[in-house]
């Protein structure tokens, strides 16, 4: 059992998270990884607003990532901003380039366990919801359900509150 499990300790280890990372109400399980994995002018972590961050997630900031509030990344899901440039000069794909990426996630979106979000996307749009072992390749409409490998809109959430604001 990791001993920040205990009720009274959790709070020691999202007050050093919160600190070095600058967001004030981040909140993480054991075993998060949170790190640039190449070093990068324009890699950068951003939280703000409330962030869950669920046991064993992985974040590479490299690119640059950006989080709204109300956003909840669940168990063993992992965010990229980079990529290793296949194609290029070498035949050892380790001596080519690396291209970044940045990505926003947008307040009220859930990421499911073990989902997989890519260099190319970008944005994550408002309220949308990643399902479980998702890989998500494309920007992601507002309000939108996302399934499947690659990941897939299958339906729009219906959010009652948005409802009374539209009529």
């Amino acid at each position: 059992m990791d001993i920040f499990q205990v009720r009274g300790l959790r709070g020691i280890r999202w007050f050093f998270y919160r600190k070095y990372y600058a967001a004030p109400k981040l909140y993480v399980d054991s075993g998060v990884d949170i790190s640039s994995a190449h070093r990068n002018s324009n890699a950068s972590f951003e939280g703000t607003g409330k962030i869950n961050l669920g046991k064993g997630v992985y974040i590479d900031y490299s690119g640059g990532v950006k989080i709204g509030h109300a956003v909840a990344i669940s168990s063993g899901a992992k965010i990229f901003t980079h990529n290793h440039d296949v194609n290029g000069k070498f035949k050892n794909w380790q001596k080519n380039g690396i291209t970044y990426s940045d990505v926003v996630i947008e307040d009220y979106v859930w990421v499911g366990s073990d989902a997989l979000i890519m260099p190319s996307v970008k944005r994550l749009g408002e309220g949308c919801i990643i399902g479980s072992g998702a890989i998500v390749t494309k920007d992601t409409e507002p309000y939108g359900i996302y399934v499947g490998n690659p990941a897939k809109k299958i339906a729009m959430r219906n959010v009652e509150e948005l409802n009374e604001q539209n009529s």
